[in-house]
């Protein structure tokens, strides 16, 4: 009995020890949890029967004119992680397959200009890690949502646009595009799009987050959650575009029957992709980033991480119906569910 009680009073102690100050708690993401993150709020998928389609199906003895549903949503095409240095991604799976990967190339690409390693980070001015620091590093992935392996099967049932994202794909590692993510060539050399004033997270003077471009891993903003909305927004629009400045793989179709989609993400704009937050905290909502909350609670309330590490889906609209032959013409209609 009185080994029991030691034994009880031992785990008391363990349980109720605080975790030291200045010692970060691990954040994680895993693959169910991406998947059980799927939401079916309007904000996110958005799902509505826009039309019906019609086609001239022949064969040998004759020709009818076949009908099939247009419908439109958004798919959840992407999981953006952001975090100070490489290889330490959120997502379990993908750090356990890329990290270190991701650690040798950054190290290795870096070491070709400078004699340092490829870390990234904070630059530390002092003061609370979340809010008082402005000039800041980070590094991204963008890798195809787990949610595309039901496409097939969704897709089968000629009501659901399948995603052009592949799920577990890498399409964007800043660690192997180090030199770009670092440097910002060539993409100093784009001129029109370094006007102050343009391509920036939010808008007036007061609510911006950031700038797009230039689309490098450096950011001036003292806020680390709204910092790491801007570079995902950033890793997002290289990936949704073809022929950009930097190592990637583009997102480049789903080859579906006849299918409407989305094109390259622009900043504060929903009608080309929205965001959902899925670490640390999962959000059940979705949004453009942005955000004015300059006179009411701070977007980024009960959305830091101690660890600086962020992972976020990236939502963006299909529309299709299934070809059924030859086609003819849409007749438009729109019901919303």
């Amino acid at each position: 009995m009185n080994k029991l009680i030691i034994v009880f009073f031992l785990l008391f102690q363990l349980a109720s020890t605080p975790i030291e100050a200045g010692e970060a708690q691990a954040t994680t993401l895993t693959t169910t949890e991406i998947i059980s993150s799927v939401s079916l709020d309007p904000t996110c998928l958005n799902y509505c029967i826009t039309g019906v389609c019609v086609w001239l199906f022949c064969t040998i003895i004759g020709c009818e004119v076949e009908t099939s549903i247009q419908v439109a949503h958004y798919n959840p095409d992407l999981v953006v992680s952001v975090f100070d240095e490489p290889g330490e991604n959120p997502w379990t799976k993908v750090e356990a397959i890329f990290g270190n990967l991701e650690k040798q190339a950054s190290d290795s690409l870096i070491s070709l200009f400078h004699d340092a390693q490829g870390g990234g980070g904070h630059r530390t001015e002092g003061g609370n890690t979340n809010t008082d620091q402005s000039l800041r590093f980070k590094e991204v992935t963008a890798v195809g949502h787990p949610f595309s392996l039901f496409d097939s099967l969704l897709s089968n049932t000629s009501l659901y646009c399948p995603s052009e994202a592949d799920p577990f794909t890498p399409y964007f590692s800043s660690a192997i595009d180090s030199l770009s993510w670092r440097l910002g060539l060539p993409e100093m050399l784009y001129l029109s799009n370094l006007i102050p004033g343009r391509r920036l997270v939010g808008s007036g003077v007061l609510q911006q987050w950031g700038a797009v471009w230039p689309r490098t891993g450096f950011i001036n903003q003292k806020d680390d959650v709204k910092a790491a909305a801007v570079v995902a927004q950033r890793a997002g629009n290289i990936v949704t575009q073809t022929g950009q400045p930097h190592v990637y793989t583009a997102l480049n179709g789903n080859g579906y029957s006849r299918t409407i989609l989305p094109g390259e993400l622009i900043e504060n704009d929903p009608s080309t992709g929205v965001w959902q937050m899925l670490a640390p905290k999962t959000d059940e909502v979705c949004y453009a980033f942005g955000e004015n909350d300059v006179y009411r609670q701070s977007w980024s309330t009960n959305r830091q991480a101690q660890d600086n590490r962020y992972a976020f889906a990236l939502w963006r609209p299909y529309e299709c119906c299934e070809d059924k032959g030859i086609y003819l013409f849409t007749v438009s209609v729109r019901v919303c569910v």
